[in-house]
């Protein structure tokens, strides 16, 4: 008797490292992305500069939904190019309590 097993070994969440929000409809927002069949819920994201100030901070949402994506602003205004880093404190959908980390680009 044979048994094939299939291990699915793509990460749960993605974010993009680049982002460009020029109004130009591609790419606007840094957002999370997920597999639904993995994650319950985003509990924590965040965006920091490279001094440590929180620009983005959102909880409690469902993933690939762009109403919680960072748009490059901050206090209303458009922040320069530059590199931010994010952290995400993500619950899966088996109860465990994930976190993910990375830096992403903007350029406008």
């Amino acid at each position: 008797e044979e048994v094939e097993v299939t291990v699915d070994k793509r990460p749960a969440i993605y974010a993009p490292n680049i982002f460009s929000p020029n109004g130009d409809g591609e790419n606007d927002l840094f957002l999370l992305f997920a597999r639904p069949e993995s994650v319950q819920e985003i509990r924590t994201f965040l965006v920091f500069s490279r001094w440590g100030e929180t620009v983005c901070s959102y909880s409690h949402f469902q993933p690939n939904d762009p109403a919680y994506g960072w748009d490059g602003n901050y206090r209303g205004q458009a922040m320069n190019p530059a590199v931010f880093a994010w952290f995400a404190e993500v619950e899966m959908l088996d109860g465990r309590i994930e976190f993910f980390e990375g830096d992403v680009t903007l350029v406008r």
